[in-house]
């Protein structure tokens, strides 16, 4: 094993020297005080910017002092601390610069908060270990120790028959928001443009708030995508068929990353109720082998890429003229105190690591690639060695499901206590991505603060977008939505 070992002395009262080392591809950022993991504990009050992103930013900011150089567009970090209950433990992926228009995200407030002129994604996914029970015993290990294997929404408690998107297939969710999902769409039927190809978050009455659609795809949507929506089957005579799938990028989702050009985009079949007429349906994907059900009397749309851009705009840059190739670090805070990772947690990183660029040739149809490398400069890109039409193509009226799960815990942080910028700049990490192309706001194109808000009655387990705060409403949650799935 080789590991370069690089001090850091970090400029803030209470911290003392925090050293960063690189083990393989997995580059490792020590937390002497605790002040880093602080940032996604139930002890962190604040409320915007979000906890994941506070702990990102913070662990980015802290590699970047110690040497590691500006040459990464993104960022995926993790911690080793099993002190986090199932609560705090919440994948997250956040915006930080956008690279174009069309596709409903603009760059953040918060990106010169990071120490770096590139990076334009931050991603937490939480413990490498197992989480504190809310309810007595430690929990599970949130993260599959397979990055195939499906995970499973807990909160501390088996769900029996409960699993969604695969460990892998989640990374490559919270990746996707870089892209994904703020866009509205125009079928030029007088309607105007429609977001009902989007999840939908219910208001609440009582205090006045509004709905709003969220950054996945609805529960109705074909999507087939780790972006959450379903895998759907027109039977014909009204009926159709839900049921579990493997989940990639769709055709739509390349084209917002960049990929594909509107011209080579399959429409996406998009379900509508029309008893909530322009509303999507907000819940947590079905894994692979989720049993199928079937549902009537919904009215089915085809959105093409065209209705897209009618009503964002083209996606610029276009494909061939964008980025198609990108340097993603992956980082581990070790737990409070201690100067090294646990071998096991270290193994299962160096697994994701692993996989993420072979996941991601893939599931981008061989136009898209990721370099993991610690060191080095620009952007290597894996051979194209297939046909970016083969393998993985959609059926004309499939998409991609959306993996995206978690529990939405997000805030504003006045105080992170530890300093990883610039002198006088916290190292409270979080760009809170911002609204954008369809209209602003949540109800437009991109994430504002309603996307991250505690949000009672909706749950979204390990992806931290709207969830209640209390364990029993979750749980609840969790099992209504397990009988549901399980009829026919």
């Amino acid at each position: 094993m080789t590991r370069v070992m690089i001090s850091l002395a970090v400029l803030v009262s209470a911290v003392a020297a925090a050293q960063v080392s690189i083990d393989g591809n997995i580059i490792i950022v020590q937390d002497p005080t605790g002040q880093i993991n602080a940032l996604v504990g139930m002890q962190n009050m604040t409320i915007l910017p979000s906890h994941q992103e506070q702990f990102c930013r913070a662990a980015y900011n802290v590699a970047r002092q110690a040497g590691i150089q500006d040459e990464f567009d993104g960022v995926i970090t993790f911690t080793a601390d099993e002190s986090l209950t199932d609560l705090d433990n919440v994948w997250q992926g956040s915006p930080v610069r956008s690279a174009g228009t069309g596709y409903g995200r603009q760059n953040t407030p918060w990106m010169n908060t990071y120490q770096s002129t590139k990076l334009s994604q931050c991603v937490f996914m939480g413990t490498l270990g197992r989480t504190t029970s809310l309810f007595g015993p430690p929990g599970p290990e949130a993260l599959p120790s397979n990055p195939d294997s499906a995970w499973s929404p807990s909160i501390g408690i088996p769900i029996p028959g409960l699993s969604s998107l695969t460990g892998i297939e989640m990374m490559g969710h919270e990746y996707g928001h870089h892209w994904l999902l703020g866009i509205e769409f125009d079928q030029n039927d007088g309607r105007g443009r429609q977001h009902f190809i989007r999840g939908f978050n219910e208001g609440d009455p009582n205090s006045g708030q509004m709905g709003y659609p969220n950054q996945h795809y609805s529960h109705n949507a074909d999507s087939r995508s780790v972006m959450y929506g379903e895998c759907i089957t027109d039977l014909g005579g009204g009926s159709f068929r839900f049921e579990g799938c493997p989940r990639k990028y769709s055709h739509i989702d390349q084209y917002l990353m960049g990929l594909r050009g509107a011209n080579e985009v399959n429409p996406m079949m998009v379900l509508e109720d029309p008893s909530a007429p322009g509303q999507g349906v907000d819940t947590i994907a079905m894994g692979q082998s989720s049993g199928s059900m079937t549902v009537n009397g919904l009215t089915r749309h085809d959105i093409t890429a065209d209705e897209i851009v009618r009503a964002m705009g083209a996606r610029i840059p276009a494909v061939g003229v964008g980025q198609n190739c990108w340097r993603v670090a992956f980082v581990v805070v070790t737990a409070p105190g201690q100067t090294t990772v646990p071998q096991a947690m270290l193994d299962k990183v160096k697994r994701y690591a692993a996989r993420w660029p072979q996941w991601f040739y893939s599931a981008t149809d061989c136009r898209g690639t990721m370099d993991i490398r610690p060191s080095g400069t620009s952007c290597i890109a894996i051979p194209n060695t297939c046909d970016p039409d083969g393998g993985m193509m959609m059926p004309i009226d499939a998409g991609t499901p959306d993996p995206d799960a978690g529990v939405a815990d997000a805030g504003v942080q006045e105080d992170a206590g530890v300093d990883a910028g610039t002198p006088g700049e916290e190292i409270d990490a979080g760009t809170e991505p911002m609204g954008g192309g369809a209209g602003g706001g949540p109800a437009g194109g991109g994430i504002g603060k309603d996307d991250t808000r505690v949000d009672t009655g909706k749950i979204r387990p390990g992806c931290g977008c709207n969830v209640d705060s209390s364990a029993m409403v979750i749980l609840g949650a969790l099992l209504t939505m397990s009988l549901r799935r399980r009829k026919s």
